[in-house]
């Protein structure tokens, strides 16, 4: 059934994302890249793909953030005019893979306003994904960041698909003595609740909620589309819960008080949940990590990756680039992950695995621009993951 009526009503947008693979920079482009002097010379490489011309109208001289700003620009050009050729139940998941973005977007303003600082001044850092109506008001000149959370609160997380995420984390961040959970959050309570928390936690906190409900629609459509894209967000979720442990030993999330407050930033499902993510509950050094992921072999072998990275920073030796943390790992394992939809048919995962590989592009478009400014081009193939590169 899913074969003969797929098609019907998704198959024209999924022939576009699958042509849009064929726009990924292949080894030819990135040893262009990798031979530039200056920007301008990237400049003049990336019209030579399908970046085109897009650099054109920037004047001189060019900045890494004006090429990384221009990329994602165009991805989301590209995303808005394949969100504009869906229909149910896809429309509703590009909308999932938007509000990620919006979570990005509205923990920055949120962290400028706690700085005194107008949301106008972070429009550059802006992602063009995570953009809603509300925030041509936020954005504005005239808006002013010195009245409180009153006006961010009531367009941002009211107004938004990610305003029952946020309502959810306030009531846990406000709870009573007992311990409670508030039923609601007044308006004029927010500042003095936000200004209290860490946003790096807090956004993490989002990010949790918005891969839940991600995960709980996409196992509602079935088919293909639970097999792949259950399966990307099973691992997603799988490397948050990697990260967030990481990330906390050494710091005081890993210490016995702060134990709860970590945990409760792991997803509630995924391929370590239940019983994995039981074990990694307990842990607190490098030592009981490894313990905990002994029955995984996949995930024990990028610990041991990334060991001798976390032992470098915590003993203050640099310099020594053959070291990778364990987020440039999960980016390579993850390119590896999104290629593989593309595999099968008739399932919405390519539309997120495109976005992905998308982001990933830029990410390395981004660290060789880093590379040519600071004349260390020696280091460019350390990071950079490229994208459905021939296999041999």
């Amino acid at each position: 059934m899913e074969l003969s009526m797929f098609n019907v009503s998704h198959g024209f947008t999924e022939a576009v994302a699958r042509g849009l693979r064929s726009g990924f920079l292949g080894v030819e482009d990135y040893r262009r890249l990798g031979t530039c002097d200056t920007l301008e010379d990237m400049r003049s490489a990336l019209e030579e793909t399908d970046y085109g011309t897009f650099l054109q109208d920037e004047p001189s001289p060019l900045l890494v953030s004006t090429i990384s700003k221009k990329c994602y620009e165009k991805l989301a050009d590209e995303f808005r005019y394949l969100k504009a050729q869906t229909v149910e139940p896809l429309t509703t998941f590009m909308d999932f893979i938007a509000r990620e973005k919006m979570i990005d977007n509205v923990c920055m303003i949120i962290q400028g306003a706690l700085n005194n600082k107008a949301p106008k001044e972070l429009e550059e850092k802006i992602h063009p994904l995570g953009v809603f109506e509300g925030m041509k008001v936020i954005m504005s000149e005239s808006f002013d960041v010195q009245g409180g959370f009153d006006d961010v609160y009531r367009i941002f997380l009211v107004d938004t698909p990610i305003g029952a995420y946020f309502e959810e984390y306030l009531k846990e961040a406000d709870r009573d003595k007992d311990d409670m959970a508030r039923a609601g959050i007044e308006t004029s309570q927010v500042g003095g609740i936000l200004t209290k928390q860490d946003l790096e936690i807090m956004k993490t906190s989002l990010k949790k909620a918005w891969l839940e409900d991600f995960y709980a629609f996409v196992e509602s459509q079935g088919g293909t589309t639970s097999e792949v894209m259950g399966h990307i967000l099973k691992m997603e979720a799988d490397f948050r819960v990697l990260l967030v442990t990481m990330n906390a030993l050494n710091t005081n999330l890993s210490t016995e008080s702060s134990l709860q407050d970590r945990n409760a930033l792991y997803p509630n499902f995924g391929y370590l949940y239940p019983e994995g993510t039981k074990e990694l509950r307990k842990v607190f050094n490098d030592t009981t990590v490894r313990a905990a992921l002994e029955p995984y072999s996949k995930y024990l072998q990028l610990f041991d990756q990334v060991k001798d990275f976390y032992d470098a920073e915590s003993g203050g030796r640099v310099g020594q680039t053959s070291f990778q943390s364990i987020e440039d790992l999960i980016y390579a394992e993850n390119v590896h992950m999104y290629e593989m939809a593309f595999e099968q048919q008739y399932h919405f995962g390519i539309f997120y695995a495109w976005v992905k590989l998308r982001e990933q592009e830029i990410r390395n478009i981004r660290w060789i621009a880093n590379m040519v400014v600071l004349n260390t081009k020696d280091h460019i193939d350390d990071t950079i993951v490229p994208i459905f590169q021939p296999r041999m």
